[in-house]
C-alpha cells in the first residue's frame, strides 16, 4: 500500500536521506532530473536514563554535549523553543523509548527552510501493542512498525517545528507517494505504517 503525503510535514517523515528526489509523483532515493531535496542534519539522542537524571531538555543538552555542539543545541533551544513536554517526558519513561531530535536544514531546489523532528524509538519483544499505546500519547504524525518474528521496532515521528517557507514548498507535493507499507492504519491524527 502507498502511504501518500496528506500534509506538508508528511514529505519529511520519516526523516529523509541526505539527498532525495521527487520524481513522477513519488519521493525516492533514485536520482532523476526532477526536484531534489538536500538535508543538512544535526541530531541528539536521549535515553530514558538521561531524562530521569537531567529532567529538562536544557540540562540533558548540557550533560551530553561539549564545545560547538553544545553552543549549537543551546541556540536551537532558544530559537525554536524546544522542550520536552510532560506528555513526552512520561511516554519516554513508560515506554523506555530512545528519543532522537533532528534539527534539519532543508534545501529543495535552492529554496530553504528548517524543520525539527522528534523520533521516539522502541525496540522490544513479544506483543508490541502495549508499547504502541504508550507512544501514541505523544500524538505522533507517523508511526512505523517493523515486526520480525518475536521482535519489533516502533518509530513514532512528530514534527515539532516547520518553518513557513518550507511548509509552502512542501504543499506542492501533497498527493505524492511517500513510502510503501504492508498495511496502513489511521488513528486520530496518526498514520501507522507496517513495514
Amino acid at each position: 500500500m502507498d502511504l501518500k503525503i496528506e500534509k506538508p510535514e508528511d514529505l519529511f517523515l520519516p526523516p529523509l536521506g541526505e539527498i532525495t528526489y521527487l520524481c513522477n509523483g513519488e519521493v525516492t532515493d533514485t536520482k532523476c532530473s526532477s526536484t531534489s531535496i538536500y538535508r543538512d542534519v544535526d541530531y541528539i539522542s536521549i535515553t530514558p536514563s538521561d531524562v530521569i537524571y537531567s529532567i529538562t531538555l536544557s540540562s540533558i543538552i548540557k550533560n551530553k554535549t561539549r564545545g560547538r555542539k553544545r553552543e549549537r543545541w543551546l541556540s536551537y533551544l532558544n530559537k525554536y523553543k524546544l522542550i520536552l513536554d510532560p506528555i513526552e517526558f512520561s511516554a519516554i519513561i513508560k515506554s523506555g523509548s530512545l528519543l532522537t531530535i533532528y534539527v534539519d536544514g532543508i534545501d529543495i531546489d535552492e529554496r530553504y527552510g528548517d524543520i525539527i523532528i522528534k523520533d521516539f524509538r522502541i525496540a522490544g519483544s513479544g506483543n508490541y501493542e502495549n508499547s504502541l499505546n504508550k507512544i501514541m500519547e505523544t500524538n505522533p504524525r507517523l508511526i512505523t512498525i517493523n515486526k520480525k518474528g518475536y521482535w519489533f521496532l516502533i518509530d513514532a515521528y512528530k514534527v515539532d517545528y516547520l518553518d513557513l517557507n518550507l511548509k509552502r514548498i512542501a504543499e506542492d507535493y501533497i498527493g505524492y507517494k511517500r513510502m510503501e507499507c504492508k498495511e496502513i492504519r489511521f488513528l486520530k491524527e496518526s498514520r501507522i505504517c507496517y513495514t
